[in-house]
């Protein structure tokens, strides 16, 4: 029984010992890695797809809305320019003062030439004097802050609501009435079953007599519900659905009920209205309308006190993007399934090769611990006696005999090969080390070369501005003189006293733009610093400015008379008085301004000093506001100068740049 026992004890031991052998280990090992990679590739791959497809709605939709809102309001813009031309037809003036029965007819014709729903002369007390829509007008009066501005000479156009009573009167009443369905979803209003208002977008002129007196207002307007066309046009343009809102009904609409009729008379979802009706605020999402799901964007309509009085709407039913989403799912499992199986077979047969040379190492050990010293695992017998000589060339990662030979597999004395590698490892990282600095080097001469670049940039800069002063001076002035001479003629000719008086005046205009341009060719490139040279390009350029400019400039020159300097000291000299100078003007609020230009044995000196209100320099640079100042800065680098900038706020700035001659030789050099 004891033996018993022992035995199942035993059995049991082995049982719990057991594991999985290597192969077995590199088989499952990279499974589950592969299976783990294509997971999570696949999730982050989906949600990239998802968040791109979500993404890109959403700007489409965006995009969408903006369309519909300019094309809107380009139909407001655009009723405002019908009336304002019409009420300044003469013609519409006599009919009035005279009080012509023809005058509806005249409105009628306005209203269906313009495609309007209705037109009215409004008098200055508020009483209509003609109606397109209404020949009995009795004693018939509207009120409005479109009319009242407009008869005290302003133009008004934009979105109003129409009461129940100017529709009746103007025989909108029916077009307006909608009977409001019910949808789920939608914003519920105890008790309302059916609006008996309108939206219209209107406009209304001031119409003027002779004395440019106001007589009356020019009122007209299109009512907007049931007005489908409109609403048509935009869903064939952007191909969308649209839809305008009267609060939140939908009053003109391309959505579609499932009997085939459209959606007006449903109303908008309270989160959508809680947004846009509410708060007046764009809402970019998903919303639900009618019977499903849409990706949509709304904006609100207000009117002219700045009250939400409707939304614009464009949508796109989200069940498409949805199917997609599922296309591309299903797509992505199939070629996922298919790289699990094909990986399975893949990482088998790869370890299937480590296996055999596993193989050998136990056959290898175990000849060892049988007492055959002399065992060494080669992967090929020929290579028995070489097993040390491995050599690691630089080039590739493969073991090589002293001989030559390629070793594919080797496994014998570990130890022994770790410390031939690791020497032949220390070699090839002295050699990384000579190629690195090789590789320092060659970075500092192109860090070299770049600094040349950047110079060559700067002196292409300044050939490309003369370029540009010579066409401005040459063409420019000549195409301007003869538009001088073209504006003469006509002031010559035997016209009206009117056009010789614009004739005159273009001339002074033509004659002050041949200055300002003669003055930015000046700007862009002086000619005196390439033919004078510095001191009097400097000169002329103080003498031009003290001109145009409400400041006293001085200028001094020591010891530097009639030098000439390579161009490119000359350039960066010449372009950091420039900018000190513009800056003083502009920001100093200085009376006076001194410009000193100083030359001894060791340094050319610039100083530009004024007597202006200075600045906290420090507290200009963590505003990172110094570009102009970081300009001069790296002008003075480059030629090996600096820039040194002495100011406070209250006692002026000056400004000192200097450039060692040693320098201005190397670089003349």
């Amino acid at each position: 029984m004891i033996q018993d026992g022992v035995a199942r004890l035993e059995r049991l031991k082995v049982m719990v010992k057991f594991k999985l052998n290597i192969w077995q280990k590199y088989f499952l090992g990279f499974n589950i890695v592969i299976l783990t990679i294509i997971f999570i590739t696949g999730y982050m791959a989906i949600r990239l797809f998802y968040t791109e497809v979500e993404q890109k709605a959403e700007v489409t939709i965006n995009k969408d809305l903006n369309a519909l809102s300019r094309i809107f309001f380009r139909r407001v813009d655009n009723n405002l320019f019908y009336l304002y031309f019409s009420a300044n037809n003469r013609r519409l003036y006599e009919m009035i003062t005279d009080n012509d029965p023809a005058l509806r007819e005249m409105l009628l014709e306005l209203k269906e030439k313009k495609e309007l729903s209705f037109a009215s002369i409004i008098g200055k007390s508020g009483k209509i004097i003609a109606s397109a829509n209404n020949d009995f007008l009795s004693d018939n009066s509207i009120n409005n802050n479109f009319i009242d501005r407009s008869l005290k000479g302003e133009l008004q156009k934009g979105v109003i609501v129409l009461d129940e009573d100017f529709l009746t009167q103007e025989g909108l009443l029916e077009q307006a009435r909608i009977q409001i369905v019910h949808t789920p979803e939608a914003r519920q209003y105890n008790g309302i079953n059916e609006e008996k208002r309108g939206l219209a977008i209107v406009a209304a002129v001031p119409i003027y007599n002779d004395e440019h007196e106001i007589i009356a207002a020019l009122y007209g307007g299109e009512l907007l519900t049931r007005n489908c066309n409109f609403i048509d046009e935009v869903t064939e343009l952007l191909k969308v659905t649209a839809t305008i809102f009267l609060d939140d009904l939908r009053i003109a609409t391309s959505v579609w009920l499932k009997n085939g009729e459209r959606a007006i008379g449903t109303r908008v979802s309270e989160e959508v209205a809680s947004v846009v009706l509410d708060q007046g605020k764009r809402y970019l999402g998903k919303a639900f309308i009618i019977d499903e799901w849409y990706l949509t964007a709304y904006d609100p309509i207000f009117n002219d006190q700045g009250n939400v009085v409707g939304m614009l709407y464009v949508g796109i039913p989200e069940a498409p993007f949805l199917q997609t989403k599922k296309e591309t799912v299903s797509i992505f499992i199939l070629i996922a399934t298919f790289s699990v199986l094909l990986a399975v077979f893949i990482v088998y047969f790869m370890a299937q090769t480590i296996k055999k040379p596993l193989q050998k190492i136990i056959s290898t050990m175990q000849r060892v611990e049988s007492g055959d010293l002399t065992q060494r695992y080669l992967a090929n017998d020929h290579d028995k006696n070489n097993y040390n000589n491995i050599k690691l060339t630089p080039k590739s990662p493969s073991f090589l005999l002293e001989g030559g030979t390629k070793i594919k597999e080797f496994a014998g004395d570990e130890i022994q090969q770790l410390g031939n590698i690791f020497n032949k490892m220390m070699e090839s990282l002295q050699a990384n080390w000579k190629r690195n600095q090789e590789l320092q080097e060659k970075l500092e001469e192109k860090e070299k070369m770049r600094l040349h670049l950047l110079k060559k940039i700067i002196v292409t800069q300044e050939e490309e501005r003369k370029r540009i002063s010579r066409e401005l001076h040459d063409e420019t002035s000549q195409s301007l003189t003869s538009l001088m001479l073209g504006l003469k003629l006509i002031h010559e000719a035997d016209d009206i006293s009117e056009v010789r008086k614009l004739a005159s005046n273009f001339r002074e205009i033509i004659y002050k733009t041949l200055e300002e341009i003669q003055w930015l060719s000046y700007e862009l490139r002086p000619s005196a610093l390439d033919d004078l040279g510095l001191e009097a390009a400097l000169k002329r350029y103080i003498k031009e400015l003290s001109q145009h400019a409400d400041i006293n400039i001085e200028y001094e020159l020591h010891h530097c008379k009639n030098i000439r300097l390579i161009s490119v000291i000359e350039t960066t000299v010449y372009r950091v008085v420039q900018e000190a100078l513009t800056n003083v003007i502009r920001h100093a609020g200085a009376q006076n301004v001194k410009v000193s230009l100083k030359c001894d044995d060791k340094n050319m000196e610039v100083i530009v000093e004024d007597d202006g209100k200075g600045f906290d320099f420090t507290a200009l640079q963590k505003e990172h506001q110094t570009l102009g100042l970081f300009g001069m800065t790296e002008r003075a680098t480059l030629v090996g100068g600096e820039l040194i900038i002495d100011t406070e706020s209250g006692k002026g700035t000056k400004v000192i740049l200097r450039i060692p001659l040693e320098e201005i030789e190397e670089l003349s050099s």
